[in-house]
């Protein structure tokens, strides 16, 4: 009778807590099961929750003894330059930035072999003006490329014939161009690249062009008429690059390889999508810009996945972009020029995957489409590896690749600064600022320091202020409690401003008219090229 009393006491305490347990869980995880959005972090990723306290970022933090002025140029000179850009590829989905995902395993093993810069920024979240701002070092608003356009509209600036670009340079040089592609808006279908000696176009940028007004000589074109359905437009621009490599093209030479991957339209295999599908992103959010109204969503062909499926589609591409640099590696090292090749490795802009409501990128003026990776590897036996935390951007680029392989740069016209000085240990930072903009119904630009990014929104009325310090996520707006933090960067942003060929003060003083833009060189685009870029969503 005793026992049965213990059991019944046993019973009982067992179901209590049983009881417990369940209570416990349903307060713990029906908000989510009820309310899927926000999902709650998992870890601190890039973006999430904001750190116990700020990263220490040192200018340059080499493995091993740093170089100095002279080797990075010996290293470098004589060598090839390829730079490949994975198009709207956000630095913190790799590995090699701090995401826990497996996105990158290729990128995160060159990183460990290469310069990594931690605060790198493009200057406009649009392949066609960021890819501009690449090819000439020029800001936006001084290469006159615009943002998105209209549909309604056939012709489209192109880059202007005085305007000095890193092929054109790099040719005077003695170096052999090559621009390989698969975005109709980085090609010379929409006057991009119209410089390099030899140019192949791959899928939906292919059979919009047919010479354009280019205004190198010895031009020759590759057209393909695939599309990504009929092949993988990585497998076929990487093809395109193998036969040139077959060649035996003399050197030096200088690539521009532009893969699509992430970019919609999400066409990842198969393998790659089943990487990640059905799993909960990690630190995933869906959050809120500064000012509801400003928040811009896509209408394209595909519509974006709900929510966190749409992250784990966006990390298989990028994941797809991951396996065709390990081809393109694979491939100069076969050709037996890998290490003597100076590899930079970017991306044209980042994108929104509704941490502040954006989708895409266009319009998009926070972090997570306008910081961008950069990977840089050395040629020769020593490799030069490490991080670099001062701030650069894109337009830097030009500058940097002149100044390491010893190529004149024009005095004027060339707005980046080279990071050679910085690199060797001469100067803590190159960048007090970086500068970018975008456009779409509320065009922004926007300020960025190393603890601050200032949001101006064209005709000077909304404004907004991040502590990136404290909000790396840039979740709450603190332009009323930092006016003073906030004025210094409107100077800054109008000081700059000043300099460009078309001063874009219109950001700040709500009465500034902008002066009438002189006519640029346009060229006609077809009916099919406009329906491709508004299926990239390029054109509104």
């Amino acid at each position: 009778m005793v026992w049965m009393k213990k059991r019944r006491c046993w019973v009982v305490a067992l179901a209590c807590l049983i009881a417990v347990g369940c209570v416990w869980g349903w307060m713990r995880y029906a908000p989510v099961w009820r309310y899927p959005q926000p999902i709650p972090f998992e870890g601190t990723p890039p973006g999430g929750t904001p750190p116990a306290s700020p990263p220490v970022r040192q200018p340059v933090s080499y493995r091993g003894a740093p170089p100095d002025l002279a080797s990075l140029r010996a290293a470098a000179k004589g060598s090839n330059v390829v730079i490949v850009v994975l198009d709207a590829a956000r630095a913190d989905h790799f590995g090699c930035y701090g995401y826990p995902r497996d996105t990158t395993p290729n990128l995160d093993r060159l990183a460990r072999e290469s310069l990594v810069f931690e605060q790198h920024f493009a200057q406009y979240p649009h392949t066609a003006p960021s890819t501009a701002s690449l090819l000439t070092s020029q800001y936006p608003d001084t290469h006159g490329i615009p943002g998105a356009g209209k549909v309604g509209d056939p012709y489209m600036p192109v880059i202007g014939p005085d305007t000095f670009t890193m092929e054109q340079g790099l040719a005077s040089a003695g170096f052999g161009t090559f621009l390989f592609t698969a975005n109709v808006h980085a090609s010379p279908a929409v006057g991009i690249g119209t410089d390099f000696q030899q140019i192949s176009l791959v899928g939906k940028a292919s059979p919009h062009w047919r010479g354009g007004p280019g205004r190198g000589s010895g031009r020759r074109g590759r057209r393909t008429a695939e599309t990504a359905r009929e092949r993988s437009l990585a497998v076929a621009l990487l093809s395109e690059v193998q036969q040139q490599l077959d060649a035996k093209p003399s050197t030096p030479f200088f690539a521009y390889i532009h893969l699509l991957p992430p970019h919609i339209p999400y066409e990842a295999p198969p393998e790659f999508k089943a990487l990640y599908k059905g799993k909960t992103p990690p630190g995933y959010r869906q959050g809120r810009p500064a000012f509801t109204k400003v928040a811009a969503r896509f209408h394209a062909t595909v519509p974006p996945a709900p929510g966190p499926e749409w992250v784990n589609i966006y990390d298989a591409n990028l994941r797809w972009g991951d396996w065709a640099v390990g081809e393109l590696e694979a491939m100069l090292e076969r050709a037996g020029i890998l290490d003597d090749t100076l590899l930079l490795i970017t991306a044209d802009h980042g994108e929104g995957l509704r941490e502040h409501e954006y989708e895409h990128h266009t319009s998009c003026p926070y972090d997570e489409a306008l910081h961008i990776p950069l990977l840089i590897r050395f040629p020769g036996p020593r490799r030069v590896a490490g991080r670099v935390g001062a701030l650069t951007q894109t337009v830097d680029l030009l500058p940097t690749i002149f100044d390491l392989c010893g190529v004149p740069c024009p005095k004027s016209g060339v707005q980046g600064r080279s990071l050679v000085p910085l690199l060797a240990g001469q100067t803590e930072k190159v960048n007090d600022y970086v500068f970018a903009r975008t456009s779409g119904k509320y065009p922004c630009y926007v300020v960025h320091d190393q603890h601050s990014a200032l949001l101006l929104y064209e005709g000077g009325k909304l404004r907004a202020l991040y502590d990136l310090d404290s909000d790396p996520g840039q979740t709450r707006n603190v332009i009323a409690e930092q006016p003073e933090r906030a004025a210094a960067l409107t100077r800054a942003f109008e000081a700059f401003a000043k300099t460009q060929r078309y001063p874009p003060l219109h950001f700040v003083d709500p009465h500034f008219k902008p002066a009438a833009r002189p006519k640029q060189p346009q060229m006609k685009v077809s009916e099919e090229t406009k329906r491709q870029l508004r299926a990239l969503g390029y054109v509104q």
